[in-house]
């Protein structure tokens, strides 16, 4: 996800087929393409000289001199954006979406986007959410997206699997090193020191990265491979650039993750594994998880954090093992385990994530023997 939520029941994209019906009272929203004009669909060029009230979210997009050279008027929101922090952009995009609004409840009017309207786009999201509420008709042209670009530029089939992140929430939407990472909204020297950072907590200094500008723009197109720690050293970056992550094989992590765990385990305890932990079973490991438990009590009262980290990895193991015994019996499996903690703590804390208040410890008491009671009616039914 970039730039806000994923939108639900959004209205069907149309097939761009004329009807006879009433067009007051609509938005025709269009994709622009990654910026090549030879990526400008037909459609919406016909669509976009046709209209006479047009908006641009940006003006900053080079198929625009294409669009102004052939005699398309319109008018932008880049006004919007002027001196705006990077952390308030989701009262840009409301604005927007409010104008372009305000502009169907009075008629027609047609807003165009950078690449595909539903890749990136939270005014889109907004404008269809309000569209469908008020029974504003919608008309959508979709267009190639940058990440259409960016995979033809790298030369990388994205069935490979990747993920979509923005820029400037990467304290929010973490990479995940066991797949590729695309990064969009890294458009100034700021915004490309803020996410090395970020992304240097995941992955080792000397990472190597693609930064990827004006992708599948003849003459512009810019495509070099550095090392993750020189990502903020780059004086081209800007609002057309995006940075690619590859996937890092498990001997090359920074860190590994709770994924990882699972299937180092799985393999020590399949065929050609260890024969000592294939032999294991439950009853087998009962005295590592006391021993290992004793261990992280010792490691508290010696204040010892080196120790802790490593008696509570210890302690984890045995979770890990237990889970993946009882996989491999048709049990459970660890995703299980972790969902059901999680569910009991969500369920067992509505004064967090629900709507019940508790301003001391006494009222935590109170709610934590409440929900425990309903916990247990709800298994006997």
């Amino acid at each position: 996800m970039v730039n806000g939520k994923a939108r639900k029941d959004r209205p069907p994209v149309s097939s761009g087929i004329k009807d006879e019906e009433n067009t007051m009272n609509k938005i025709t929203i269009v994709g622009l393409g990654p910026g090549s004009k030879q990526h400008l669909t037909l459609a919406v060029y016909e669509e976009l000289k046709r209209h006479n009230t047009i908006y641009l979210r940006t003006e900053k997009h080079p198929v625009v001199s294409y669009l102004r050279d052939k005699g398309v008027v319109f008018k932008t929101f880049d006004y919007a954006y002027e001196d705006c922090a990077h952390d308030k952009f989701e009262q840009v995009y409301k604005h927007i979406a409010d104008r372009v609004l305000d502009e169907a409840r009075k008629g027609e009017v047609l807003y165009a986007v950078p690449g595909n309207p539903f890749v990136a786009e939270s005014s889109v999201g907004l404008i269809l959410e309000t569209c469908e509420r008020e029974g504003i008709k919608t008309e959508i042209y979709p267009a190639m997206s940058f990440i259409d670009a960016v995979f033809m530029a790298l030369g990388i089939d994205p069935i490979e699997g990747f993920q979509l992140l923005d820029g400037l929430q990467l304290d929010r939407q973490k990479p995940d090193p066991d797949t590729n990472n695309l990064i969009a909204q890294v458009y100034d020297e700021f915004t490309a020191s803020e996410a090395k950072l970020q992304l240097m907590r995941y992955y080792n200094d000397e990472q190597e990265v693609y930064v990827v500008r004006a992708a599948g723009i003849p003459d512009i197109q810019r495509i070099v491979k550095i090392p993750l720690f020189k990502l903020d050293r780059i004086d081209w970056i800007d609002y057309l650039t995006t940075i690619f992550v590859p996937k890092v094989e498990n001997s090359e992590k920074k860190y590994y993750n709770m994924n990882n765990l699972a299937e180092i385990m799985e393999r020590l305890r399949s065929e050609g594994g260890c024969p000592w932990d294939v032999k294991q079973t439950h009853q087998s490991l009962k005295p590592y998880l006391l021993e290992e438990s004793n261990e992280v009590i010792e490691a508290i009262d010696m204040e010892d954090d080196s120790a802790l980290a490593e008696e509570l990895g210890d302690v984890l193991l045995q979770v890990v093992f237990h889970s993946q015994i009882a996989k491999e019996r048709d049990a459970f499996q660890l995703e299980d385990v972790i969902h059901g903690l999680c569910r009991k703590l969500i369920f067992r804390h509505p004064h967090v994530f629900g709507d019940k208040t508790a301003n001391t410890e006494a009222d935590v008491a109170k709610i934590w023997a409440e929900q425990k009671l309903k916990e247990k009616g709800l298994k006997n039914q």
